[in-house]
């Protein structure tokens, strides 16, 4: 099952490989024939390089030996990786389904081995053999469920598939057919374009005249000479076989459409007028429905293929740039075909382990997330000299360096400090934290824990960068919604990663409260990760759904910005708390409020000639001129404002407060105001406080 899964893997990453090529280098061109024939071998490539089996020899001193260990790293990556899923899950938390090897802990995490060879007949997943405990069941995989989820797609799509087939049959059938010129005409009067199936041809004689028939039966006799049903159907198989694939279904569009433009051309060669033929495809497509599966007459997009034919063709420099193609088929070469790297006598493992050794240093830097259930850090951090693991709230952070195998950290870059077994290799490292536990980490692409929540979200969302921020240290008490976009640019809404409707928010807010106590529900926050493009009317809906249901703390996440110093393992705790209104809340008027003596600010986000440093400059200017606290600022926009622009502001008003508290604070009490306690900073406030409202004009 598990070399099953690899192979379908390896499969659509050769494909992606060499479509890459094509759409980087050939689907511009005018040699339509070599485009077909490239995309053709690109199947018949993805299908067979990781059932090729290859012995390279490295010689002494050979300058690929850096290049081979990169290549073992990355199979060996995706690999173990594929060997993982494959444990059972289900088990009681602190057992393993594994048993056999020689398990570290007790737990079935074994330290990962150097793999001599990238032949895996004789691989096995890390913990040892796999096998059933006695007294208990067989449980499910993850990589039996994902099987599972395959198959069924595969039965869909084929049986879609057959379904298809058996339409043409029947329409054949139903209409006749007749013998012409060694094709088989189907003289159908259902308002369909024409199309060719093998050496069937399907139209509508009474859809066109007599010049326009002539020319749809020289195109569609194009396709059944040069047989492009078999491309149809070899590729077709093919995103079946791979339906999860989207590049599998984009190649299989490219060869359609290469199939119209050499029919469309030689249409062209054999006399007919391009303009009158270009009509004929535009009226094909404003008036006809296609079939799918079939070499349609009508095949859009026709933009693309009226371009072709007014294009001119391409010319030698053009032709050129097939050779481009070649060096990624030797890179698909390399990382898919399973091989076996020697040396003189010995096997790769040997280079790669010198070689993993003198490289670790440079490597390790980034964020490790661990892989097992322990009671050890869920992070690591290495950073230049720096290794850091969060406990708690707490950074524990310390120097760090490679002695052989060990990592030693201390407190001091001088001191000898603690030595932990470690063994590494690629993405993957095992850290003994006592003698006889070990976690298992995984290296992240992220630089920091906010990038990584952010890419484990089904939605895009860029966040921005905030700088009178504060740490949500109690993440229990905190409840996440995100809003962004989809790949298709579609607005979405999550909570804790689950895409939910705007109306779904209230009950999931209810059952997160039903979770707590009654104390710990006065401060349960939702935390908000923004996208910075999107406009504040879909953000002043999730407010408001949240006000109606009287959940008023939130705050707003972004990247920490300015001298205050995060650490990279904090990042995803970052926000700018605020308080909503509650419904209940007593609206005033502008005239109200300064008949009772406040002076206003209005922040006016719709005046686009309004820049950062015109709002800073102003309220600083304001607030002198009020310095006994009787003011409040509006901020007020349309629901047009990106959220940039909001968030941007808001941000320049705490800082801009925020300097006046600390300038108070410092001529008081010579502490900034970060510093003080809790009584002092409440008389600071009462002088420079922070009353901040919002106007939307939503209607």
């Amino acid at each position: 099952m598990t070399r099953f899964i690899i192979y379908l893997f390896e499969t659509g990453l050769c494909l992606s490989l060499l479509y890459l090529a094509y759409w980087l280098f050939l689907r511009r061109e005018t040699y339509f024939n070599f485009n077909r024939i490239f995309l053709v071998l690109s199947l018949v490539l993805a299908l067979s390089i990781p059932l090729l089996h290859l012995n390279f020899i490295l010689p002494p001193g050979s300058t690929f030996k850096d290049t081979a260990l990169g290549i073992v790293k990355f199979r060996d990556y995706y690999e173990e990786m594929v060997y993982m899923l494959d444990a059972d899950f289900g088990t009681e938390p602190g057992l393993s389904s594994y048993s056999g090897g020689n398990s570290s802990d007790g737990m079935g995490i074994e330290p990962i081995r150097s793999n001599l060879s990238s032949n895996n007949e004789d691989r096995l997943p890390a913990g040892g053999i796999a096998e059933e405990t006695e007294g208990q069941g067989r449980q499910f995989s993850i990589a039996r469920i994902l099987l599972i989820i395959y198959i069924c797609g595969v039965i869909y799509f084929f049986v879609r598939f057959v379904y298809l087939v058996i339409r043409l049959y029947l329409l054949a059938l139903k209409n006749g057919v007749t013998r012409q010129e060694g094709f088989r005409m189907v003289e159908i009067r259902e308002e369909i374009s024409p199309f060719s199936f093998f050496r069937f041809l399907f139209i509508n004689n009474r859809s066109f005249n007599e010049s326009e028939l002539q020319n749809v039966l020289e195109h569609e006799k194009a396709h059944i000479r040069q047989r492009h049903t078999m491309d149809h159907l070899f590729a077709h198989g093919f995103a079946v076989f791979q339906w999860f694939n989207p590049f599998a279904w984009q190649i299989r569009t490219a060869l359609k459409t290469t199939h119209e433009y050499i029919a469309d051309r030689q249409v062209i060669e054999r006399g007919s007028e391009m303009i009158d033929y270009q009509s004929l495809l535009l009226k094909q497509v404003i008036g006809y429905h296609s079939v799918e599966l079939v070499n349609n007459f009508n095949l859009k997009p026709i933009k693309k293929r009226i371009t072709m034919m007014n294009k001119k063709q391409s010319g030698i420099p053009a032709k050129l740039k097939a050779i481009l193609v070649i060096p990624f088929a030797i890179v698909a070469f390399l990382l898919f075909a399973d091989f076996t790297l020697k040396g003189p006598g010995e096997k790769m493992s040997d280079i790669r382990t010198a070689s993993a050794l003198e490289a670790v240093t440079a490597d390790l830097n980034g964020l490790w997330k661990k892989q097992a259930r322990d009671n050890f850090s869920e992070l690591i951090l290495f950073d230049d000299e720096k290794f850091s693991y969060l406990e708690g709230n707490e950074i524990n952070e310390y120097f760090w360096r490679i002695e052989n195998t060990d990592l030693v950290i201390s407190r001091s870059n001088k001191q000898d400090g603690v030595h932990l077994k470690m063994e590494y290799q690629g993405d993957e490292m095992t850290i003994w934290w006592n003698d006889s536990r070990s976690s298992l980490y995984k290296k992240t692409k992220s630089e920091n824990t906010m990038d990584l929540f952010l890419q484990k979200q089904d939605v895009k969302v860029d966040l921005p960068w905030i700088s009178q921020f504060r740490m949500m240290e109690k993440q229990n008490l905190v409840f996440k919604i995100c809003l962004g976009q989809t790949g298709e640019g579609k607005t979405t809404l999550t909570f804790n990663g689950r895409g939910i409707e705007l109306s779904d928010l209230p009950g999931l807010v209810e059952k997160e409260r039903s979770r707590h106590s009654k104390m710990e529900v006065k401060i349960l926050t939702a935390m908000f990760f923004f996208d910075t493009e999107m406009q504040m009317e879909e953000v002043v809906k999730v407010k408001q759904a949240l006000r109606e249901i009287n959940s008023l703390k939130v705050a707003y996440a972004g990247y920490p910005e300015g001298d205050l110093e995060v650490s990279a393992l904090q990042y995803h705790t970052v926000a700018l708390p605020m308080l909503l209104p509650p419904m209940d809340a007593k609206i005033l008027d502008k005239e109200d409020i300064e008949k009772m003596g406040t002076n206003i600010f209005v922040i006016d986000l719709s005046a686009r000639n309004t820049t950062p440093q015109d709002i800073d400059q102003n309220l600083e200017k304001f607030i002198r001129e009020n310095d006994k606290g009787k003011y409040v600022f509006s901020l007020e926009y349309d629901k047009e404002i990106p959220y940039a622009q909001y968030i941007g502001t808001v941000d320049i008003v705490f800082n801009v407060v925020y300097r006046f508290r600390d300038e108070l604070a410092m001529s008081k009490f010579q502490v900034p105001y970060a510093q003080l306690g809790k009584d002092m900073q409440k008389e600071i406030r009462k002088s420079y406080p922070m009353v901040l409202s919002e106007d939307w004009a939503g209607e």
